[in-house]
């Protein structure tokens, strides 16, 4: 099977400069980017990990952030190149060292089912303990998507927390044997400073009232209390990874620029001390 890799980037050479050494050793023919309108040498830092044969980058200069449409391009690009399996993963994402290890039995899974993996969600500065809060306790999501059986992405619902996979038409099944690690939240004052950036975009870019805003974010953050998980060693056999890049990361992005020119104090129901 032909296998492509999806991934969205803006402005995230720092990150990708990590991670792409771990992806680069992942079975994977093709690399489908969408850069959306980065200004930064994430390009650069893609072509010193990679093969040239080995990936393309898509930009459509779109005058904002639509993200299926993005995500719909790269799944159209993928089919293009004959592609059999798209894997849907963005740059703060690893796949588990089972799927690593495992990997033609994995993809051997959507021949007849809609795997749906485990999001582990890393706290504590490490990816060894994940996220066991209400909200992540049943925390499957698609990353799969088998080409011969998926719909498509509707491009006009952009705002915001759009889907990320279309519909997969096959019977579903759950796994936490294989997994996607999620470092979003690895470093907390990151994770923090980046929710907060959210509210206060949804504030000033979409109107949205702060009740609205507030209810949508608190429930998912939960005031930090993560109830965290040793990971199975498993999971994360032989993964290195340098997770004070968030620092830097944060810094580039301008998230908390943004917030404190922006600021609503309605807005900051949890994280004060990081601003």
């Amino acid at each position: 099977m032909k296998v492509a890799f999806n991934t969205m980037f803006k402005n995230e050479s720092k990150l990708l400069d990590i991670v792409l050494p771990i992806w680069s050793k992942y079975k994977i023919d093709l690399f489908v980017f969408y850069d959306d309108n980065s200004i930064d040498n994430s390009h650069e830092i893609i072509a010193n990990h990679l093969s040239r044969d080995r990936y393309i980058i898509i930009n459509d200069h779109l005058p904002e952030f639509n993200e299926s449409h993005q995500r719909q391009r790269m799944i159209d690009e993928s089919i293009m190149r004959d592609v059999d399996i798209i894997l849907s993963i963005d740059a703060d994402e690893l796949l588990s060292s089972t799927i690593v290890n495992d990997f033609d039995n994995f993809l051997n899974e959507y021949k007849t089912n809609d795997m749906l993996l485990f999001w582990y969600n890393s706290v504590n500065d490490s990816i060894s303990y994940y996220r066991n809060d209400p909200s992540y306790i049943n925390n499957y999501r698609s990353f799969v998507l088998p080409v011969d059986k998926i719909g498509r992405l509707n491009s006009a619902n952009f705002k915001y927390h759009t889907p990320r996979t279309p519909a997969v038409h096959l019977p579903k099944t759950y796994s936490k044997k294989y997994g996607v690690i999620h470092l979003q939240a690895a470093n907390t004052r990151f994770y923090a400073i980046k929710q907060l950036w959210y509210k206060h975009h949804e504030f000033v870019k979409y109107g949205h009232s702060v009740e609205f805003i507030n209810d949508r974010y608190d429930s998912v953050v939960n005031n930090f209390n993560f109830n965290p998980v040793k990971i199975d060693d498993e999971l994360i056999e032989g993964i290195d990874i340098d997770l004070s890049v968030f620092d830097r990361l944060e810094e580039e992005k301008g998230y908390l620029d943004f917030i404190r020119k922006n600021y609503n104090e309605k807005l900051v129901t949890f994280g004060k001390q990081y601003l």
